[in-house]
């Protein structure tokens, strides 16, 4: 059987490496790469990486078989043995005038790869987009679509090995991570996003109260903020998922994986965007504080006496306990517990929960931020499930329910 490809192609040079551009068919890409890379010879470290490129594949599976804009960048290969060729193209052409200098460039760039089907390729970079490929494949049959496939010579010996797992190591060290701030300023997938822009933009009680910042935290200060782009995203997505603080707690909503990376129809999220203006408006309404900020712009964070809810993990206690109580049906009594407006620092409880008593420090991490649901929780007759840990780090506070 003839397994021979040719391929349209560039030809390309940086640093010691030469370098081949190519289009493949999903098919052909999904026919010819090995997902477990030729450069290791510990068959059982081949092994644990096959296992992580596959458990981390799904979510990109779904968004081939979910989203008709799809498009992925460059898959990065080695390729060794076989028989791959480079033909150039003679560049004669009367459309474009062209100088004797440029058609030599242009002859040397563009090409056609030939492929025997005998070559060992494998995933340098891309090895996640690779696999979703081929599952993509054996669930739908041959599609009509190509990928960017950017070949590298790969020889497969000790110091081939050795090379070819630098440039390995390279591409992932210096590839920056997208920042969950950029996520929600650009996603068009993600609902947290979108609604967390339609707030900012057309909920008044937002216009100017939300912080463009990269981080949830909040500068002490800050007086004119109430919140955060990611914390708004953060309460988005408490609100309406089932995204929860402990795993004994299981919380209603949409799937949150399914939530943040397959967009809703437009009635549904104009639905939800509705809904989440007049949640937010009758909480606001309902804390004396968070009202009196609202109407006047200012907020002192230095002051211990300031509600923790102008505080990113006051905001967090906030919409978790309420998702909660009106759960339990006990949505009212949760809003009086806020609406006494003594949540702050300077209250016998919370300073013993947030403030470290050695150094003196405020004290945000998540056991502190669990343990303060748990408890506003339990003061209005509501007790979570708490997991071993859990129950350990409450027992050493020793809290006196009845001082909340």
């Amino acid at each position: 059987m003839n397994n021979s490809i040719k391929l349209p192609s560039l030809r390309g040079r940086m640093g010691d490496w030469f370098y081949y551009v190519s289009l493949l068919k999903f098919k052909e890409l999904a026919k010819r790469t090995s997902l477990v890379p030729e450069i290791h010879k510990n068959e059982e470290l081949s092994r644990w990486i096959q296992r992580e490129v596959s458990n981390r594949s799904e979510g990109i599976m779904q968004y081939l078989e979910n989203q008709p804009q799809r498009f992925f960048n460059a898959i990065i290969c080695g390729i060794y043995g076989g028989a791959p060729s480079w033909q150039e193209l003679d560049i004669e052409s009367n459309a474009v005038e062209l100088s004797e200098e440029e058609k030599i460039y242009l002859g040397k760039t563009f090409g056609i790869l030939t492929l025997n089907g005998d070559e060992k390729i494998f995933a340098i970079d891309g090895q996640h987009r690779t696999n979703a490929i081929k599952q993509f494949i054996d669930k739908n049959g041959d599609v009509e679509e190509e990928v960017t496939v950017i070949f590298l010579a790969h020889k497969n010996d000790r110091e081939g090995e050795v090379r070819t797992r630098r440039l390995f190591s390279t591409l992932n060290r210096y590839a920056v991570p997208v920042k969950i701030s950029e996520i929600i300023a650009l996603d068009e997938d993600d609902n947290g996003a979108i609604l967390t822009r339609w707030l900012m933009e057309d909920f008044d009680y937002f216009n100017d109260r939300i912080q463009f910042t990269k981080t949830r935290s909040m500068n002490q200060g800050n007086k004119s903020h109430f919140s955060n782009i990611v914390l708004l995203y953060d309460l988005v997505n408490i609100i309406l998922t089932d995204k929860t603080f402990s795993k004994n707690v299981k919380l209603k909503g949409y799937d949150f994986k399914t939530f943040t990376s397959k967009r809703q129809d437009e009635p549904t999220l104009n639905e939800q965007f509705e809904n989440l203006k007049e949640y937010f408006e009758l909480i606001f309404n309902s804390i004396p504080s968070v009202k009196n900020y609202f109407e006047n712009g200012i907020v002192n964070r230095k002051s211990n006496d300031t509600s923790l809810l102008f505080r990113p993990i006051g905001q967090m206690i906030l919409f978790y306990t309420l998702k909660i109580a009106k759960a339990n049906n006990k949505e009212d009594e949760m809003i009086r517990f806020y609406g006494k407006d003594d949540f702050n620092l300077s209250h016998i409880v919370w300073k013993q929960v947030f403030i470290d008593q050695e150094k003196g420090t405020l004290k945000t991490d998540k056991p502190r931020q669990t343990l303060a649901i748990q408890l506003i929780c339990k003061k209005i007759g509501i007790n979570l499930s708490m997991t071993n840990s859990e129950k350990s780090f409450m027992e050493n506070f020793n809290i006196d329910i009845n001082l909340i």
